[in-house]
C-alpha cells in the first residue's frame, strides 16, 4: 500500500504517546486526589482543581513534546 509511508506511521505514533501524556497527567492528579480523599478529607473544589491542573500539565507537556520534534 502506496499511503502508508514511514512519516504517516511516525505521525501516528506521535499522536498515541500524545494521548498517553495527556491522559497519565489526568490520571495521576486524579490518584492524588483520591488519596487525599481517603486520608484527609473529601472537596469537589479540590477535585476540580486537581482535574484542571492534570489538563493543564498535560496540555504543557504534549507542547513541549511537539516543539522538540
Amino acid at each position: 500500500m502506496k499511503w502508508i509511508t514511514k512519516d504517516l506511521i511516525r505521525y501516528l505514533a506521535l499522536l498515541g504517546h500524545l494521548g498517553f501524556v495527556i491522559m497519565g497527567n489526568i490520571l495521576v492528579c486524579i490518584f492524588i486526589y483520591k488519596l487525599i480523599e481517603k486520608y484527609f478529607f473529601k472537596s469537589t473544589m479540590l477535585f476540580i482543581f486537581l482535574l484542571l491542573l492534570g489538563i493543564a500539565s498535560g496540555f504543557y507537556n504534549v507542547y513541549k513534546l511537539i516543539m522538540k520534534k
